[in-house]
This record gives C-alpha cells, structure tokens and sequence, in this order.
C-alpha cells in the first residue's frame, strides 16, 4: 500500500474503502434518528434495476476476454441503456458507438493500452 508521502498501487482503493465506510456509517446514522418516521430502504422493488446493472456488469468483465474490448463494450452499453436507462434506439445507437469509438480511441490508440481483441484479432 505505500506510506501517505509515497503511496503505492492499493493505496488508492483503500482510501476509497474509508470514504464509503465512513458515509456508510453516517447513512446508518441518519436512519436511526429519533423522531424519523421510518422509510423502507428499498421502496416498491426499486432495487430490481441495481441488481440488474451488477448482473450485466458480472457478464461484461467475464465476456470481454472472449468477445474482445470492441464488441463488448458495444453490447455492454446498448444493453445498459436499453435495460437501466431506457432511452430511445436512435439515442442508444448513436451513443453506445461514439462511447466505444472514442474509448478506443483513447485507450487503444492514444495511452497505447493493451486491449483484448477477442474473436476480431486481426
């Protein structure tokens, strides 16, 4: 993890863990206040879109080794704004293929990071 002055690679997550432990905590707090007229947590199975984004976030880090960076990504995001954001289809298209371009463009092309290419190894 490194020291303050000189962190290493896992100090940054655990600094993220302590700041969500820490608003964690106070979100606890804030329920148990006297005098709060008690809420449900998870009103009128509200919670069905964050399962599903953890599904379909579970499926794309298991497919993108086998599909490739590209078309995961792709169906990644068409999948994403169809199921959890519901938009329109000519938005979903337009901006599920300008996010994939321009990731690739910033990650495979300009930082040069090695990305899988799956089924479309040239």
């Amino acid at each position: 993890m490194g020291k303050f002055r000189h962190p290493g690679p896992g100090f940054f997550p655990f600094g993220l863990s302590i700041v969500l432990i820490l608003l964690s905590i106070g979100l606890i707090l804030t329920r148990l206040k006297k005098g709060a007229p008690p809420t449900p947590f998870w009103p009128q199975r509200t919670w069905l879109r964050p399962l599903l984004g953890l599904v379909i976030l579970f499926l794309y880090a298991l497919l993108i080794g086998k599909l490739g960076f590209l078309a995961t990504t792709l169906i990644f995001l068409l999948i994403w704004m169809g199921l959890i954001e519901r938009l329109r289809w000519l938005t979903i298209v337009s901006i599920s293929l300008s996010v994939t371009a321009a990731l690739y463009l910033i990650f495979g092309l300009f930082l040069e990071v090695p990305l899988p290419w799956g089924f479309l190894k040239w």
